[in-house]
């Protein structure tokens, strides 16, 4: 799925400003059109669940090896899904206005994604899932899963610049510097520093910017939003088991040295209690594991 290009942040679109075409259109690329009870277009739930797995599947369409010189076994244009570690950072002043974070995906100069973005696609989706649990009901067409998922509709893509000491460079090592701190959940840079010039001029980052966003999470038992029976009723002794099987991440013991080494042991045990709290709360069909603005409709185009 593609997006319609944003403005290019000065100001000047404050979303109210539609083209004709995207005014007659009924439903936004990113809506949910099925269980909309189970929607959310709230911005710090996307946050929120990226916080969470922030490996997303980036889907784009690659516009294929050039004419000139090929043999003829050239790919065409093609969709293309790669997974890249997501990183969300707060540009701006409102925290709760989409357009004041940009997204960034490191990559190498070489890739699919690189290519799109330089021949004109600035266009791509990032999506991310957790799973907190498996269901198993007592018909077959009812097992599921119970999780929360997330898709940013990002345009103008922009692969930042290489050359040392410009502000691309500098914007490139704080994304990368993002990342380090994303995937061990903690100010990992304070300890180990930024990524020096070299390391950060050979690594590739895009910057978008949200277009669209939406969300979607199931918990509870078989029959949605309720809790599991654990007493079996009348005349079901005999059945297969129905009910959940809470699923979480469970992160084993760090294998390694450094200084540090006991404050990471305190992280994981940290992490552990946290997820394995959450994906309980999520078979019980607890209400404090909603994420933000579930079942809430997205605020309706204008129509001119």
């Amino acid at each position: 799925m593609t997006a319609a290009a944003l403005s290019n942040g000065n100001g000047n679109d404050n979303g109210n400003e539609l083209s004709s075409t995207a005014a007659k259109s009924a439903n936004p690329a990113s809506d949910i059109r099925l269980y909309k009870n189970r929607a959310s277009y709230a911005l710090p739930a996307a946050l929120s669940i990226f916080h969470e797995n922030p490996v997303a599947h980036v889907a784009f369409i690659h516009p294929g090896d050039p004419i000139e010189g090929s043999s003829g076994n050239g790919r065409g244009e093609t969709i293309m899904n790669i997974p890249l570690i997501t990183v969300i950072m707060f540009t701006g002043e409102d925290e709760d206005d989409k357009d004041d974070y940009s997204v960034y995906l490191h990559t190498h100069r070489h890739s699919g994604l690189v290519e799109a973005v330089l021949s004109g696609n600035h266009n791509v989706t990032a999506t991310t899932t957790k799973i907190d649990g498996m269901i198993f009901s007592p018909t077959a067409q009812d097992h599921t899963l119970n999780y929360r998922s997330a898709t940013l509709h990002l345009t103008e893509g922009k692969v930042l610049n290489d050359e040392i000491g410009s502000k691309d460079h500098e914007e490139k090592r704080k994304a990368l510097s993002l990342v380090t701190n994303t995937v061990t959940d903690y100010n990992r840079i304070k300890l180990v520093g930024e990524p020096d010039d070299f390391n950060t001029k050979r690594t590739t980052v895009i910057k978008f910017k949200i277009k669209n966003l939406s969300c979607k999470q199931r918990f509870g038992g078989f029959n949605s939003t309720k809790e599991p029976e654990l007493d079996i009723p009348l005349g079901k002794e005999n059945d297969p088991f129905t009910g959940i099987v809470p699923c979480w991440t469970q992160w084993g013991e760090p294998l390694g040295y450094g200084k540090d080494l006991e404050n990471i042991k305190i992280l994981k045990n940290e992490k552990n209690e946290k997820n394995k709290e959450f994906a309980e709360k999520v078979a019980w069909a607890n209400e404090d594991i909603a994420i933000e603005g579930l079942g809430k409709k997205r605020r309706p185009l204008y129509q001119f």
